[in-house]
């Protein structure tokens, strides 16, 4: 075999040595946009989970307000009421007085 022939095969098995390392390297890739695919899907379920916890705990506190809000009116509803009846017994007294003062 001569010179070039050798040198020839030589450069082929370098070409494919290069091709197979090339080959390996795309795989590799491939593999690590898979991965990637892979975390960001498991980013976006958590965020979706995170909100619709958040969701969860917004409802709640809206329900929780909403109950808040009812006793404190109802409370308020009682107070006026009670005031209410203060101010007929002030105004009950008052006539009172007044009729009890008033010139004949």
């Amino acid at each position: 075999m001569s010179e070039l022939e050798a040198a020839t095969i030589a450069f082929q098995n370098a070409t494919i040595a290069f091709q197979n390392a090339s080959l390996e390297i795309s795989r590799a890739g491939l593999w690590a946009t898979y991965v990637q695919a892979g975390v960001a899907g498991l980013v976006g379920l958590a965020q979706c989970a995170l909100i619709a916890y958040g969701l969860k705990l917004m409802q709640r506190g809206n329900a929780d307000r909403v109950e808040q809000n009812q006793l404190l009116s109802d409370r308020m509803e009682k107070q006026n009421e009670q005031a209410q009846k203060r101010h007929e017994e002030n105004m009950l007294a008052l006539r009172t007085l007044i009729e009890r003062t008033a010139p004949r």
